[in-house]
């Protein structure tokens, strides 16, 4: 449709302003639209207001039912009946049978053998603690010292170590109470330490003694 006659028909353009063309464009499209509203049938709508208001008058009544209940002189419904049965009181008898006892005593019987058959935590006696100690040997002119005594089989297993001036040292941790030992040096020579208490070692030499103290120093 022309831009012009769509301005004319939406009453924004007067039809003096069209061209002979557009004026006849104009008209045969008023004719048309004439037409279709001609062809649309005017009938009265039908007044629902009087169903609409009876439809509601029901629904309130049968709510208002429904809420209130059925009248006190209504009959009792049978699920009320078998309530009231359930919750009458009745008195109830237990008499107690030889075989219930027996019964019950093979039950305890079980129960307790059962507990004394399940596996208990072993209990394992405290180890003492070790205690580091030190041994200390002055021997500039040796090339190798280590210590042996009771707690390693008498087997120069600690080998010592050598400071700058001479002194050899070791950290051997060991159990408390008596130990004897001695300084072996350079693989041959069994040295006693002269810090320590002398004992005879049996075989005609003599080694050391020394006491270690538990670290808890007797406490309870």
């Amino acid at each position: 449709m022309n831009p012009q006659v769509q301005k004319a028909l939406d009453g924004d353009l007067s039809a003096q302003a069209l061209t002979t063309p557009e004026r006849a464009e104009l008209a045969e499209a008023e004719s048309q639209i004439d037409a279709v509203l001609r062809a649309v049938p005017v009938e009265p709508l039908p007044d629902l207001a009087p169903a609409v208001l009876e439809r509601i008058r029901r629904e309130t009544s049968r709510a208002r039912a429904q809420i209130d209940g059925p009248p006190p002189s209504a009959a009792p419904t049978p699920r009320r009946s078998v309530a009231d049965w359930l919750w009458q009181p009745r008195s109830i008898s237990i008499t107690w049978r030889p075989a219930y006892a027996l019964a019950a005593a093979v039950l305890f019987v079980a129960v307790f053998a059962a507990d004394s058959l399940r596996p208990r935590p072993a209990v394992v006696a405290g180890t003492p603690q070790q205690v580091f100690t030190q041994f200390v040997l002055s021997a500039p002119d040796a090339k190798r010292v280590a210590v042996a005594g009771d707690f390693s089989g008498w087997q120069p297993v600690h080998v010592m170590t050598r400071s700058e001036a001479g002194i050899w040292t070791v950290v051997v941790p060991l159990d408390p109470g008596v130990h004897d030992y001695a300084f072996v040096v350079d693989g041959e020579r069994w040295v006693p330490d002269p810090a320590a208490p002398a004992v005879n070692d049996g075989f005609g030499g003599v080694n050391s003694r020394l006491a270690v103290l538990s670290p808890d120093g007797g406490r309870s």
